[in-house]
Order: structure tokens, then sequence, then C-alpha cells
């Protein structure tokens, strides 16, 4: 992977990879018997030297002795460095308590010299006494208890199951999961062969582009009225979701964020409202000279004329190559579920395919999980999704992969109580939420009931509408206590203000 500087040169984050996780070991103490095995995916040897291993709440280790790793080598990297009594596997390099993998939720990643992020996972649980083991080599597969992952059957050492620094040994449950993700191949891939895909297919590619100095993620939930529109900023990589209402408005707010004359890497239409695609159309204007490399949106049959002369403009680019035109339906072009846009810095959207089934617009929004380049931070939202389709998105385990769980939740369907539910709260179990809205507006928004459940357990929101544009701001480095830093910027008020249409309404949706 490469990343472009704001002098020209090209900083390159090897391709190496975290390729096995043992994080609860039951023949030992956790202090002796977490590992980790890495991968070399480049064909030249690549040395560890000055690298940093950080995790969920500690305060890191940095690598300091010379671990080079042979093109489609792997080492280890342990929490006790002598095979002697932490169940004999013989580590490269040990961490010692600078780090500890967490048995509940956590993540760990492994970082360059230069503080760039070459891969990171994370998991919700720790199987005990057995590692989880990557059965399709690709660098966006971040959740070890997701698709391309399984539980290994060898047993080592003392008695735990785990094939450190030899090919992985799955379960046969491994390759079922590994047919399901993005890469069709049922066998394990490889590592020396790259994993081509035909030209329009497979996670899109956002190499070269904008200068990009760090890996500080920046998300802008915009005043827009009453619509949609985020901006995510990443590494030089830019993605647009949803365009709000109307494009006069948005499009002047295009200049304001320094948007004409540049590139969008993706813009993400959730579902055809025009709340949602209004003001795309003017990212489309050739006086914006703004270009655009992907975009998605479900193409379901809507007789809306502004969104048909939207389709025309994007078609338009399409035929001349000046885009992919991507399906929703079928993101990455493989049939699969989901589909990885991994941006310059590091963070990772996974755009996720809307019920199939969805009655009406509102049902067919696509889901999005946005994650931080260290897996930090996440955020999770869903259009403007009503009760039937989140009750699809758990019957289809999108809880499982690439998970729900995030750090913020952006309210689906501008605040209405069709929205939410306690199940979706409890599969998100956000720590914020924030709402796209008109401050008057004819639907009630933001509904009372949401308002209470939010407010029952202690969520605070955040609305554009009496807010402003809210913006999040994930630092490239984390604080000195190694705790999760975000902030949340506003411009104008505070969090869990209530708004002149909020009321209750008479229907929220539930059957």
């Amino acid at each position: 992977m490469s990343v472009a500087t704001a002098r020209g040169s090209v900083v390159t984050v090897p391709r190496v990879v975290i390729n096995e996780v043992m994080a609860n070991p039951r023949a030992i103490p956790d202090e002796r018997g977490e590992w980790l095995e890495i991968l070399n995916l480049e064909t030249t040897a690549v040395d560890l030297r000055g690298w940093t291993l950080a995790s969920e709440h500690d305060p890191g280790a940095v690598i300091g002795q010379s671990i080079r790793i042979a093109p489609n080598g792997m080492v280890i990297l342990a929490r006790n460095g002598d095979p002697r009594v932490n169940g004999g596997v013989t580590a490269a390099f040990a961490w010692g308590d600078r780090v500890a993998l967490g048995n509940g939720a956590d993540w760990v990643a492994l970082r360059t010299t230069d503080g760039l992020t070459a891969d990171s996972v994370s998991w919700t649980s720790a199987l005990a006494g057995a590692s989880r083991a990557r059965v399709v080599v690709r660098q966006d597969l971040a959740d070890v208890g997701g698709d391309g992952w399984a539980t290994s059957t060898a047993p080592f050492g003392g008695g735990d199951l785990g094939t450190p620094a030899a090919a992985n040994s799955v379960a046969a449950t491994g390759a079922a999961e590994a047919r399901s993700a993005d890469q069709p191949a049922p066998e394990r891939a490889a590592a020396s062969e790259p994993l081509a895909t035909p030209p329009g297919r497979g996670p899109p590619r956002l190499d070269g582009g904008d200068p990009a100095r760090d890996s500080t993620l920046t998300i802008r939930f915009l005043d827009v009225g009453q619509g949609d529109a985020i901006l995510v900023e990443n590494g030089g990589s830019r993605v647009l979701i949803d365009g709000g209402p109307d494009a006069g408005p948005f499009g002047r707010m295009l200049g304001r964020l320094g948007l004409e004359g540049s590139v969008i890497d993706a813009v993400i239409l959730t579902h055809p409202h025009s709340d949602h695609y209004g003001g795309l159309r003017e990212i489309f204007r050739s006086r914006r000279r703004i270009g655009v490399r992907y975009f998605f949106e479900n193409r379901d049959p809507n007789a809306a004329g502004l969104l048909a002369n939207l389709r025309d403009s994007v078609a338009s680019r399409a035929r001349r190559g000046g885009l992919e035109y991507r399906d929703t339906d079928d993101p990455c072009g493989t049939g699969a579920a989901s589909c990885t846009i991994s941006m310059r810095g590091g963070a990772r959207l996974h755009v996720l395919r809307p019920d199939p089934r969805g009655d009406g617009p509102n049902n067919r929004s696509a889901a999005v999980k946005l994650v931080a380049p260290d897996s930090s931070f996440a955020l999770w939202l869903a259009g403007d999704a009503e009760q039937s389709e989140i009750r699809w998105f758990d019957r289809v385990d999108y809880d499982r992969a690439p998970g729900m769980g995030a750090t913020v939740l952006k309210a689906n369907h501008h605040g209405s109580c069709d929205g939410i539910s306690s199940r979706y709260l409890d599969l998100i179990r956000p720590e914020i939420a924030v709402i796209s809205l008109a401050g008057v507006n004819d639907y009630g928004y933001v509904h009372s009931q949401t308002l209470d459940q939010l407010a029952s357990r202690r969520i605070p929101w955040y609305r554009t509408d009496q807010n402003g544009t809210v913006t999040i701001t994930v630092p490239r480095r984390r604080g000195p206590a190694g705790e999760r830093a975000y902030t949340v910027t506003v411009e104008r008020g505070g969090p869990s203000m209530r708004g002149p249409s909020d009321r209750r309404a008479r229907n929220c949706g539930e059957r």
C-alpha cells in the first residue's frame, strides 16, 4: 500500500498482516501465553525494527531490535518470549506488560516507524484455548470473529490449539467462512499471490490521489436541513455518504469544504430519497471540477426526474471511464454481502448490502460501518432503515461480520422512532448518537420515543438542527494513558438538546 505525501513523494506501507491471534490461552496464564503471528506478504524482506504494537487499553510496545521477516515468512510476537514457560512458542519479540490482549472486546494494531497502520484486528470475545487464524489472506479482514477467519484445530505446546509460525490449521467451517467473504476462493490464498479481480469487481482501490500525511480520521455530519450528508476524510481519501436535499445550499457547502477542484474517492447513496440525493447533482457539475472514483447506490427503479438526472450523470462518467458505478446489492461485484473501502490513512468503510426484499426505499437503505485505522473507534449508519430492515440486519448476522458495535450511531431516519429499538441499541452499544434533520419539520422529528430510549441508556446525542455541522475527529495518536481519543466539535449548543418540532409519534413501526 502506498500513501502520497504533501511533497509528492510516496511512503510505502509494507503489506504485513496479523495472521493469527492467541488472545485467551487456557493451558497457561495469559501473561505467558498470548501471541500474534505476523505474515509478510511482500516479495522482499521486511524489518520490524522501530515498529509499534498497540492495543485498546495499553501503552503499546516498540520493537527495539531487528526482526527481519522473509518474503512470505512469519514471525511470532508474544507477551513472554521464553519457550520453556510460554507453551513452547519461540517468539522473535516479547512485548511484556506493555500490551495485554483482552479476553473480551479488544483490538491490536501493528504500526510502522512512521506511525502508519500496516494492519489492525479486533474482536468482541476470545475463545479460551484456541487461536483465531486467517483462512483468506487480505488486509481488510479486521474482525477475527468474522468471515475470513476460523478457529484453529491443531494442538501445540501444552495443549492449546494454534499453529504459531506454521501454516494455519482451522476447522472445516473456516472454508465456508472464506467462501462467504469477498475473495471467492474456498482455499486459503497463497501469501505470495496477489488477489486479482476483474475490472469493476473487488474492493475499491484508492491508490494515488490527494496528498496524505497522517491517519487522522475526520467525520463531518453536515448541516443540510431535512436530510443526510456525511463527509469522511482520512489520509487524503474522501468519502461522501448522501448529499442532502437541496443542490444550491449543498453546492455552496462544497466550496466551503474545499471540495471544488478535488477528488472524492467514493460517493455512497444509501437509498433513493431526495433528502439524501438532492445535493449530489452538484458534484457532477462541470464547473465544480470534482472527480469521483466510485459511486454506490442500489439502482432501484424510481420515477423521480431529479434522480434520473443524477443517474445519467453517473452513467455518463462511467461510460467515459471516469468512475466505477457500483450496485449496493452487490457492492464488490463478487456476490458478497459487503465490500470494504480501505482509505489511505488506514480507516476502513464496510458497505453492506441492504435488505433485498425491503418494503420501500427506507428499508432498502445500505448500511455502512466505518472503522478507525487502529480499530479504536467505529461509526454505524444505515440511512433511513426502519424496524423491518433493522430486524433483517440482525437475522443476516451483520452483528457478527463486520460487527455492528460502534462508538457512534448515526440515528436512522432523522431520529424517527421507527429507526430505533432496544435490540438495535444492544447490538450497536454507542457512546453517542448523531441525528441529521431540520429544526422545523413536518414529521415531529426527533420523536420523543427516540430521545427517551437514548436518555434511558445515558447516551448523549448531537443534532444538526440545534448544533449545526457536527465534526468528530479521531486523532492519529492515542492519549498519554492509551485511552480512546476522539473529539466532538459543534458549531453551536451542546449535547442532548431538544428541538421545536420534537413530538411523540403515534406509531413507531414495531410489529
